[in-house]
C-alpha cells in the first residue's frame, strides 16, 4: 500500500480537526454556540437618554425627566420550566393566552420568587465542566438549563411617531430571546451588560406584546463563573426609549488638565456633526464647541472632598443629550497614586449587587444605603466584583 504524501495527510488531518472544532463551536443552540454572542443587538454605548429640551438637563435628580423614556418595569406574566424541552415553545405568539400563568415583578431574580433555587459555588461550576455545553453536574444530562418565559403588553406614546424606538435591557441572566407581536427581535448574552434592540419596525399602534425567553445558563456562564450566589431572570430595568432618526447614538468626553491644574482641554468625540455647550454648577455657559479640542479656563476640579460637576449638553439633528462631568486627573508615579497632583490612599472593599430579599436585583435605596455606609467608614474605593454594575451606581 502506497503511503499518503505528507501534504495530503496534513490536509486530511486539518479537515478532521476543523470538523471537530466546528462540531464543538457550532452546536444547535445559540446559548451553547461560541460564535453567537448576540443577534440584532445594537452597538454598545455610554448611557444617555434623549431630552425634550436643554433646560431639562438642569436638575438635581440623578437622571433628567424625559418624555422619550418609558419604563417597562412592573408586573409581568411568567412560566418556568427546569428543562428546555419542557418550556412552552410558542408562548411568544401574539394570540397566545397567558391567562393561567403566574405573575412576577420585573426586575427580580426568579429564584427569589419561587422559581427554581439560588445556588452557591466558589471554585466549582454550577454545571458540568464540558465547555461550551450546559450539562447537569451530577448526571451529565443535557436537560439542565431552567427557562423563564416572560410576557407583558405595552403601548408606544403617540408623540414618538417618526422616531426610532429602542428596547433596552439593563441586565438579564444569562441568555435570552426577545419577540414583539410574535416576531423575533433578537438574542443576547453578556448578563451584566445592557443590550439594546431597535424595535421600530416591529411596533404597531395600540397594544403590543413583548415576550422574553431567558435561559439560566449559556456558554458565557463559563466566563461569568464567580464566587457568589447564582440567580437568573430579568434582574435589572427594562426600558423603551426613542430618538430622532440620525440622532445621537453615542459620544465620548475627553478632558486633560494643564497649566498646573488651572485650565483644561475638553473634547466631545464619537458623534460627528454634534454641537455642545458646557455649563457650570450655577448653570452659566462657560464653553461651547463642535469637533476638536476647546480650552476651558479656571476650572473647578473634581475630588471626593469637593465633587464639583459641570453639565454638558450635546445636540445633533434635534436630539438633545446631557452628561455631568468633572475635571480630574488620576495617574501613578512610582508606587504613589495621584489625584489632581495630590497623593491618595485607596481604602477599598468588594461589593456584589445583592439584596437579601431580591437577590441580584438592587434598588436605588440599596445603592444609597451601601454608599452611605462606605462613606461612614471612610471607604473611598469600590471593587465591583468582576462585573459591570447598574449604570446608576457609577
Amino acid at each position: 500500500m502506497t503511503a499518503l504524501k505528507p501534504t495530503i495527510a496534513s490536509e486530511i488531518f486539518l479537515a478532521v480537526a476543523v470538523a471537530a472544532v466546528t462540531a464543538i463551536a457550532e452546536p444547535s443552540h445559540d446559548w451553547e454556540n461560541l460564535s453567537v454572542n448576540s443577534r440584532n443587538r445594537e452597538p454598545a454605548r455610554a448611557y444617555t437618554m434623549p431630552l425634550a429640551s436643554a433646560e431639562a438637563a438642569f436638575t438635581d435628580a440623578l437622571e433628567p425627566d424625559t418624555p422619550y423614556r418609558k419604563s417597562l418595569n412592573g408586573i409581568w406574566k411568567i412560566s418556568w420550566a427546569g428543562n428546555p424541552d419542557l418550556r412552552i415553545k410558542d408562548f411568544y405568539r401574539a394570540d397566545f393566552s397567558d391567562a393561567d400563568w403566574c405573575t412576577i415583578d420585573v426586575p427580580s431574580c426568579v429564584e427569589m420568587r419561587g422559581f427554581g433555587s439560588p445556588g452557591y459555588v466558589n471554585v466549582l461550576y454550577p454545571h458540568k465542566m464540558e465547555w461550551p455545553f450546559i450539562r447537569d453536574r451530577q448526571s451529565g444530562k443535557a436537560d439542565y438549563n431552567p427557562v423563564s418565559s416572560y410576557r407583558r403588553t405595552f403601548t408606544v406614546p403617540a408623540d414618538w411617531k417618526g422616531r426610532e424606538v429602542f428596547l433596552r435591557f439593563d441586565g438579564v441572566y444569562s441568555a435570552y430571546y426577545v419577540w414583539i407581536n410574535g416576531e423575533m427581535v433578537g438574542y443576547a448574552e453578556d448578563s451584566k451588560l445592557p443590550s439594546e434592540f431597535n424595535v421600530t419596525r416591529f411596533l404597531k399602534a395600540g397594544e403590543n406584546v413583548l415576550a422574553v425567553e431567558v435561559y439560566r445558563w449559556c456558554d458565557g456562564s463559563y466566563v461569568e463563573d464567580q464566587d457568589m450566589y447564582r440567580f437568573s431572570g430579568i434582574f435589572r430595568d427594562v426600558t423603551l426609549w426613542s430618538m430622532p432618526k440620525d440622532g445621537i447614538w453615542d459620544f465620548a468626553v475627553k478632558t486633560a488638565l494643564k497649566n498646573d491644574y488651572r485650565d483644561a482641554e475638553l473634547e466631545v468625540a464619537g458623534c460627528p456633526g454634534a454641537e455642545w455647550t458646557l455649563y457650570d454648577a450655577d448653570r452659566r455657559e462657560i464653553a461651547s464647541g463642535g469637533a476638536g479640542v476647546v480650552e476651558v479656563h479656571d476650572v473647578n476640579l473634581w475630588s471626593a472632598e469637593k465633587p464639583y460637576l459641570y453639565t454638558l449638553v450635546v445636540k445633533r439633528n434635534g436630539d438633545i443629550r446631557m452628561r455631568r462631568i468633572g475635571f480630574k486627573e488620576v495617574k501613578v508615579e512610582g508606587n504613589t497614586i495621584l489625584v489632581n497632583g495630590r497623593k491618595i490612599k485607596f481604602k477599598g472593599v468588594n461589593r456584589h449587587e445583592t439584596n437579601p430579599d431580591n437577590g441580584r436585583s438592587v434598588s436605588m435605596a440599596d445603592m444609597l444605603a451601601d454608599i452611605t455606609l462606605f462613606k461612614k467608614y471612610n471607604i473611598n474605593t469600590v471593587r465591583t466584583c468582576h462585573y459591570p454594575d447598574h449604570h446608576s451606581w457609577y
